[in-house]
């Protein structure tokens, strides 16, 4: 693509360039899809000078044009409503080229103002698409670096400048990181011997401590610089301004005839949407013609043209999300249904906060598919299961004494981690039982709050459990002892005293 410095900058001059391109596509008789993909693109360079935050990089504007034009389809209502604007855009686009053509100048005059309305429209549309995935990557990126270090940057350059912010992104970004940082840690543990061997009755259990992979990442304490997306994001939610545009967007899509916007859609999806709106001037501006007294026809006909480009807006961006949460969830797919759930779930919107998270999930989820891969051979007598305690700093408990919470108490809802002693582990297993000792200790609000709080944030204590099944392992081998130590083989544990090869029993 162009550089920067020779994009069109005037009204007639961004024509102009598309024109040149749709009449070029149609004298060779270029297939529709193939036409709209070359217009979009050069549409997008033409505009470039009004979209901010335009992405300079050609696999970044691919799929900014993939992901509204292509990938959206059937999975956004707004797909729909782009894909009309686009369409009215070609249409008014061929009218002025026509009107041109023939050198009717007043006629041209009279086009080239509807061309310009629709074309605003669109580049709104790209201006919400632009914004919401900047806005995902650049929370990614900071939680990739707070994880892995600020070396990861180096990486995440790499795969941003080669792959097109697609499902392929997604998988590299797992595979560069997470995979190949669960696989070394598994090396450290083997080497320390950080796992435990214990006997439970049939089960021999093998227990690795997911702490052991956390405490192996390069991460950095140091403040990460926020990229202007991220502020103006931020502002969108923190100031009392930024709320009232938010709103007004999100009431506008709401009561709007938008094609194919389904109401129902998931509130966090729609609030996101009408928080990015709210980056724009655009949305500001119709806020700001909603305050004002009573129009006349002519700020009445201004404050439609803002509708109009705040819906887009948020179409723009709700769409940009819901396709990047598909390509993300795809990229999942060697995970468990329940797995790739749980992590869409705490995903979200991707918000910044919930990131580090969604990593330490993938992390494990991915430690654990290790642990099968290993046992794959005998897949019917080995299970793999893990135990999520949630844990918080024991100096945070100590601090609620002052609000009630005796010995008694204390020790109804925490207990000491016997391999940290800065934390405590909550003795509740799940909301539910949480719920229930609130009730049964009658615990005041004064504490019941902080308690909650700490509930909620509190992070996960994981063990992960290869459960070797003794007597369905016995069926199938002739020496168990040594069946059972090529079984730890593969997981790079060797016991002592297994001398003796397994052999098989015969099936017949």
């Amino acid at each position: 693509m162009d550089d920067a410095a020779s994009a069109p900058e005037g009204r007639d001059e961004r024509f102009a360039a598309c024109l040149e391109r749709l009449e070029e596509l149609k004298a060779v008789k270029a297939r529709r899809e193939v036409l709209e993909e070359r217009v979009f693109l050069e549409f997008l360079r033409a505009n470039r000078g009004r979209i901010n935050e335009f992405p300079l990089l050609e696999t970044e504007q691919q799929s900014l044009m993939d992901m509204l034009l292509r990938r959206a389809e059937g999975l956004h209502g707004g797909h729909e409503y782009v894909k009309d604007r686009f369409s009215a855009y070609l249409l008014e686009l061929n009218h002025y080229g026509k009107a041109k053509a023939v050198g009717d100048a007043g006629e041209q005059e009279k086009l080239a103002r509807r061309l310009e309305r629709v074309e605003t429209v669109l580049a709104k549309c790209l201006q919400g698409a632009v914004y919401a995935s900047s806005l995902i990557k650049d929370h990614f990126s900071d939680a990739v670096i707070r994880h892995f270090g600020e070396d990861s940057l180096a990486k995440i350059d790499e795969i941003t400048a080669t792959l097109v912010f697609d499902e392929q992104y997604w998988k590299a970004s797992i595979e560069r990181f997470i995979k190949e940082e669960v696989r070394g840690a598994y090396d450290g543990i083997l080497a320390e011997r950080r796992f435990r061997l214990a006997r439970e009755g049939n089960l021999l259990v093998v227990a690795f401590p997911f702490d052991a992979v956390l405490e192996k990442l390069k991460g950095t304490a140091k403040a990460i610089s926020k990229t202007r997306v991220q502020t103006a994001f931020e502002e969108a939610a923190a100031t009392a301004e930024g709320r009232a545009v938010s709103e007004a967007a999100l009431a506008l899509c709401n009561r709007a005839d938008i094609p194919g916007w389904d109401r129902r859609a998931d509130r966090e999806e729609t609030v996101f949407a009408a928080q990015v709106a709210a980056m724009d001037a655009a949305a500001g501006e119709y806020r700001a013609a909603l305050a004002g007294e009573a129009p006349d026809a002519q700020a009445e006909a201004r404050r439609e043209v803002l509708a109009e480009q705040t819906i887009a807006l948020c179409v723009g961006a709700a769409v940009s999300l819901r396709v990047v949460r598909e390509d993300f969830s795809r990229a999942l797919r060697d995970f468990a249904p329940k797995e790739r759930a749980y992590i869409l779930q705490a995903a979200g919107a991707f918000d910044a906060a919930r990131l580090g998270l969604v990593l330490e999930s993938i992390m494990e989820f991915d430690f654990a598919s290790l642990l099968r891969e290993k046992g794959e051979a005998d897949a019917g007598r080995i299970l793999v299961r893990a135990s999520r305690l949630r844990r918080v700093a024991r100096e945070a408990v100590d601090a609620l004494t002052g609000t009630g919470l005796n010995k008694v108490r204390r020790k109804q809802f925490f207990e000491d981690d016997p391999d940290r002693a800065d934390v405590v582990l909550f003795r509740p297993k799940n909301p539910g039982e949480f719920q229930e000792r609130l009730k049964l200790f009658q615990i005041e609000p004064e504490l019941a709050r902080p308690l909650v709080a700490l509930w909620e944030n509190a992070s996960y204590k994981v063990d992960l459990f290869v459960c070797i099944n003794l007597a369905a392992l016995g069926k199938v081998a002739t020496n168990l002892p040594a069946r059972v130590s090529e079984v730890l083989g593969r997981y790079g544990i060797a016991p002592p005293g297994a001398q003796e090869p397994a052999r098989t029993k015969n099936p017949t």
